[in-house]
């Protein structure tokens, strides 16, 4: 499901801490309507609207926004801080929804830093909020309304530089293969003289000592 979500925020930035979360956990794209006057959105599944209360609605900027450039026959929900949670404060968003033929989906709010009024003296009130519970149940609440799983983190890469050389265990020496026996050469017999050269020879000598001098 492809997401966007439209913001306007101010002041503390309460909703951006909500639709952050959000982008943190799912793959989502963020819109900061003050400074984006236009879009197209028919490409997205699923839009989103975010922003603080102040007087008893969604800012000026972000409610004309969505009158312009909210899309026809989509899928729309609603994220909100407010000073206090009495009632749904995304009612004139939800008339330019019908308007459009958009599903309203969902609605999530929960209180955001005020520093209106003469709460402002005192560095406003609600300051530690939204929490971390608050900001955990947007996550949960998108989690809920898509059916989308959270982002897998990727694994860490242990680290080996502290690791010392470990000593290499000595392999078992190999048996030594058995050699083939090996039979002696023979010896080489030394060869008689052959008997008829002797013979000539003998007797070429014989007959000469038979012979007469003269």
């Amino acid at each position: 499901m492809k997401t966007v979500i439209c913001y306007e925020t101010k002041g503390q930035q309460s909703v951006l801490k909500l639709v952050k979360a959000i982008e943190e956990k799912f793959p989502v794209t963020l819109i900061d309507v003050t400074q984006t006057r236009s879009a197209n959105l028919s490409e997205y599944d699923l839009v989103g609207f975010a922003s603080e209360v102040e007087d008893g609605g969604f800012y000026r900027d972000i409610a004309s926004f969505a009158a312009n450039w909210m899309p026809r026959d989509k899928k729309i929900f609603f994220l909100y801080t407010a000073p206090s949670i009495r009632s749904d404060y995304s009612e004139e968003l939800e008339g330019t929804a019908h308007f459009k033929n958009c599903e309203v989906i969902g609605r999530y709010g929960c209180l955001g830093a005020d520093a209106a009024g003469g709460f402002r003296l005192f560095g406003g009130k609600n300051k530690s909020h939204p929490n971390e519970d608050e900001i955990k149940g947007a996550q949960d609440f998108y989690a809920e309304m898509t059916g989308e799983k959270p982002k897998s983190s990727k694994p860490e890469t242990p680290d080996n530089s502290n690791k010392k050389d470990e000593p290499k265990k000595a392999e078992p020496a190999k048996a030594e293969e058995k050699k083939d026996d090996k039979k002696p050469a023979p010896k080489a017999e030394k060869s008689e003289p052959a008997k008829g050269s002797a013979e000539k020879a003998g007797g070429k000598n014989n007959s000469d000592k038979g012979k007469k001098k003269n």
